[in-house]
């Protein structure tokens, strides 16, 4: 992969950064702020990584996690990155910071996207992580702590290797960042094993409540606050559920819906494989990837089903 030298200068002059992560954040967007940051402190910057939402618990093993700030004001720092942030909205709250700020970057690998950086790369691969990768090993000399953050930002955005983003380089990648010698094994229950008992709950009632339409063509997990609030979950609990119902045979799209607010829905798009489920998410202002994407559908709960239902279900029918 060929890194944007630019970026890399601005990094290199840099002595105040501040990096953003999407709400809502994953395990990719995690991960490469954990890493990037790893690499400026060892050249002696001053870094912190910013979010509009909690860091999910089972992420905080990983070295920087725990120190991300949320503050409502950003000020003295030189250069702003944005990782894994395809649009200006994703950052939340932070947003009018990349649109005054004379230094800003971003890194990302969505093919929907908008340009809000002075500097920007994005690259069509499997995650933010592994285009960090690159930048990091052209900054500095990996040690363990950006190895495991890579690590972890990498198998999040493949599905630990499973889904149709994978290819050889990833699995070349990580061989190079397993042998670096971080906990395999921790990493691995933190990513993909660790359940609190409010997802667990979440996860039930997901599958109780689950509906599919066009013939089974598309399936859907849809969440209100009410249940968030009555299983003792948050928005974090919903992470990666939406794989589960395209796991059904025959299921061609998974949408997994959830309310922020009253009138509001998040959704996530999944696709098995047929279906541009980025096209989808586009009509309502969102995008992603062909095979994972979002956006934001209003209305109450059964008149933003029933939106989302009916695009997905054109789409359907263009199969035959």
């Amino acid at each position: 992969m060929e890194i944007n030298k630019n970026i890399i200068e601005a990094l290199k002059n840099s002595k105040r950064v501040a990096i953003f992560i999407h709400i809502n954040p994953d395990g990719d967007c995690l991960g490469s702020a954990s890493a990037l940051k790893e690499a400026l402190v060892s050249l002696n910057k001053t870094v912190d990584i910013f979010s509009d939402s909690l860091v999910p618990e089972n992420y905080l093993f990983i070295k920087h996690l725990n120190e991300v700030k949320h503050d409502d004001k950003v000020e003295g720092y030189d250069l702003l990155v944005a990782v894994d942030c395809p649009d200006a909205k994703r950052v939340g709250k932070y947003a009018k910071y990349f649109a005054t700020h004379e230094n800003t970057i971003c890194i990302d690998h969505h093919k929907s996207r908008e340009n809000y950086t002075k500097l920007t790369h994005v690259e069509i691969v499997s995650s933010a992580a592994l285009m960090i990768y690159y930048y990091v090993k052209e900054l500095t000399e990996l040690n363990v702590h950006m190895a495991e953050a890579i690590y972890a930002g990498i198998s999040s955005d493949t599905g630990c290797f499973i889904h149709s983003n994978t290819t050889s380089e990833e699995h070349a990648v990580c061989a190079k960042l397993i042998n670096l010698g971080f906990d395999l094994t921790r990493a691995n229950d933190m990513l993909f094993k660790f359940t609190p008992l409010s997802k667990f709950e979440l996860t039930k009632r997901a599958y109780t409540n689950a509906e599919f339409f066009a013939d089974g063509k598309i399936g859907m997990f849809k969440f209100t606050k009410k249940d968030l609030s009555e299983t003792g979950a948050d928005i974090s609990d919903t992470t990666g559920l939406v794989n589960q119902i395209t796991n059904v045979n025959g299921c061609e799209i998974g949408i997994m819906m959830y309310e922020q607010e009253n009138g509001l829905f998040r959704c996530s798009l999944r696709s098995s494989g047929k279906i541009d489920v980025a096209l989808i998410a586009e009509q309502f202002g969102g995008g992603g990837h062909m095979f994972a994407s979002g956006c934001n559908v209003f209305g109450c709960l059964n008149t933003a089903k029933k939106k989302i239902v009916a695009t997905c279900i054109k789409e359907v029918k263009k199969l035959g």
